[in-house]
């Protein structure tokens, strides 16, 4: 509970100290590969300035681990990080790239909640509620006024999952600028 209030209170504080007031708000979705499966991710940016954004993610994750048993899990998490351009086209400004980080708070649910598999096998290990870190690049293509390709990749660090540290996503999706 610490950790969250925290995670939201800094959150809070990027987007109160935004300088010169909010240049563009949009939203995304992409979906894609994660591990073991397939991922997709919803995203709230708070444009800064042209150059930097504060962005809150949610993502959830189908997969199956496909070691001695097929075993099913699903991941739900939110993701509050900050964002910054390092590089873009520099006469009409057609495609950018940024880079950036935050924190995972979340939820990952092994074997639909059974310690029991359809052989008789017992897992130990259990659904829980997952925290960490991560670090993205975004690679964006604008379409037009309002609209961007988006290319995603991240790489989660969950501190205490049971699945695995780390966690990569790579998709494709769309960016709509509000205003």
């Amino acid at each position: 509970m610490k950790i969250t209030t925290t995670v939201l209170a800094l959150f809070t504080i990027c987007l109160a100290n935004a300088q010169n007031g909010n240049y563009a708000s949009s939203v995304g979705l992409s979906g894609g590969y994660a591990e073991d499966g397939f991922g997709i991710m919803a995203t709230y940016n708070y444009h800064l300035n042209r150059d930097r954004y504060a962005q809150l993610s949610i993502f959830a994750a189908v997969a199956e681990d496909k070691g001695s048993f097929d075993i099913p899990y699903n991941i739900f998490t939110v993701q509050p990080g900050y964002f910054f351009k390092v590089l873009e086209q520099k006469n009409f400004k057609k495609w950018a790239v940024n880079i950036g980080g935050g924190a995972i708070i979340g939820y990952e649910v092994i074997n639909n909640g059974n310690s029991l598999l359809d052989t008789g096998a017992i897992i130990d290990a259990k659904s829980q509620f997952i925290y960490g870190g991560f670090l993205g690049l975004e690679g964006e293509l604008t379409i037009s006024n309002n609209f961007s390709l988006l290319l995603k990749a991240n790489e989660f660090y969950h501190i205490n999952s049971d699945i695995g540290n780390f966690y990569p996503y790579a998709g494709l999706g769309l960016r709509y600028f509000l205003f």
